[in-house]
């Protein structure tokens, strides 16, 4: 009989290869709106009523990773919103936010998660956001792995 230990929620995998090289990058499609900033109440928190955006970024950006370590250099990223508006009380602050708070390492009282993409949100030097008009709602994300 196997046992089985699972956590949850899932603090995110160990990597088993060496972290990106400089100068490479990666490119996310996610559908629905991104992860955003809240103030109140942590969008990292099982409980808050839109984790799934911060789930479904999280576990995008581990398989795009491919196994590699986080990043320790400087970030650049590239939001690309694409919705027929935004939502209410939102703005590219707010996604912008949430985006970088969901790809590296947190914690609360009640979670912890591993780093995935860098250690630490302060690593994004460069960023750009792009709202673009469209009937479907989805984002995509491009990631540099700037040179130091």
């Amino acid at each position: 009989m196997t046992n089985k230990f699972y956590l949850y929620p899932d603090p995110g995998k160990l990597p088993d290869k060496p972290e990106p090289k400089p100068g490479s990058k990666i490119k996310l499609k996610v559908s629905g709106f991104p992860p955003y900033k809240d103030i109140k109440f942590s969008i990292r928190n099982t409980k808050h009523r839109h984790y799934e955006r911060f789930a479904n970024l999280r576990s995008t950006a581990i398989i795009n990773m491919k196994g590699r370590k986080w990043y320790d250099g400087p970030i650049e990223i590239n939001l690309k919103v694409h919705a027929p508006d935004l939502e209410e009380n939102k703005d590219h602050i707010d996604y912008t936010g949430g985006v970088m708070d969901t790809l590296d390492g947190s914690h609360g009282p009640s979670f912890t998660y591993l780093p995935i993409v860098y250690q630490d949100d302060c690593q994004v030097s460069i960023g750009r956001y792009t709202f673009i008009k469209s009937s479907k709602i989805f984002y995509t994300l491009e990631i540099v792995f700037l040179k130091t």
